[in-house]
Formats: C-alpha cells, sequence, structure tokens
C-alpha cells in the first residue's frame, strides 16, 4: 500500500465534518478487512507516519486555542482527527494550521473533535492475533519541540481565525488557573 491508497481509503469514509469520527472509522473498518496482513500493516505504519509529520509546534499551539488544553494524549487524537479530514486539508492544515477553521464544524471541540477511533482500525479488521499485526509497526521518533509557551496575543496574532471563532478564557482560566 502507499500513501494515495492509504488517503483513498479515508476519503471514501467521508470527513468529520460529513460524519462522525466513529461512523467514520466503521467505514474505514470495513474497507480495511478487504486487504491483506501486510496492506493492513502498512496502512497503520503509514498512519505513523503522517501523525509524526504533523507534530509540529505550529499545529500543538493551534490544538490548544481549539480545544483549551494539551496533552500527549489530546494531541495525538487531535493529529488523527486531521488525518480523518482527508489528504487535501491535511497537508493545506500543516502548511497553515489556520486553515482549518475553514473546516472545524462543531459545537463543542472538546467533545466532538477526536482521532481516537482511528488508532485502532487495523486491529478492528484484523481477524487474526493482534500482536502479529503490532510487531510489525514502525513507530516513528517523535521529533522534539522546544520552544517558550507564547502569551495568548502572540496565538491570536498568529493564528487569528482560530482564535476569534475558538479561543474559550473561561475554560482555558478553568482548567490552567483552578482556584
Amino acid at each position: 500500500m502507499n500513501e494515495e491508497k492509504f488517503w483513498s481509503i479515508i476519503e471514501k469514509a467521508g470527513a468529520p465534518d460529513q460524519c462522525s469520527p466513529e461512523d467514520q472509522c466503521c467505514l474505514i473498518v470495513e474497507s480495511l478487512s478487504e486487504l491483506s496482513k501486510q496492506e493492513l500493516i502498512d496502512f497503520e505504519n503509514i498512519r505513523l507516519q503522517l501523525l509524526n509529520k504533523a507534530y509540529t509546534w505550529p499545529l500543538l499551539k493551534a490544538c490548544f486555542i481549539v480545544l483549551s488544553y494539551v496533552s500527549d494524549d489530546v494531541f495525538e487524537d487531535f493529529r488523527n482527527w486531521t488525518i480523518l479530514n482527508g489528504m487535501q486539508r491535511f497537508y493545506k492544515t500543516l502548511k497553515d494550521p489556520d486553515f482549518m477553521v475553514r473546516y472545524i464544524a462543531v459545537e463543542d471541540p472538546v467533545e466532538e473533535i477526536s482521532g481516537e477511533p482511528l488508532m485502532m482500525v487495523c486491529e478492528e479488521a484484523w481477524e487474526g492475533d493482534i500482536e502479529e499485526l503490532e510487531e510489525e509497526y514502525i513507530y516513528p521518533s517523535a521529533p522534539d519541540i522546544i520552544d517558550e509557551w507564547p502569551p495568548k496575543e502572540e496565538l491570536q496574532k498568529e493564528f487569528p481565525n482560530l482564535f476569534d471563532k475558538f479561543w474559550n478564557e473561561e475554560m482555558v482560566k478553568k482548567i490552567h488557573d483552578p482556584e
């Protein structure tokens, strides 16, 4: 499997602004269930490479703006959700995370933006021993992101559209400055 086929499977299932990530991943599992073991391994390895490619400082800051919080797990879910949006959106978002404002169509980002279901599609499609798949996955090392967290004014300047639509001062204070 190559990246083109990977994206074809993702996009055939829709996008999170057309259906829930859970429903989209059910359709992905259906497509994957027709593939060989090696194709499932290839699919997962491509997903892991894309996830690693999306491990960027700008996307991490954008994730914080949209969700008011970020952790390793939250950022991983967010990056998987970005993958679920398809190839064109994924690469445009990597180039300019502020682009996401054009396709985020949710009422509650914290509850609705999750790519967690994408993490298990190969295992759900596989009928055999899951360890047979997992032992062949290639986990790239995450790049180091070492930078000072910017004040909100810098976030607003860097991502004006996301900031205007999603910045939730009350939630940020509630999560980060509990009294």
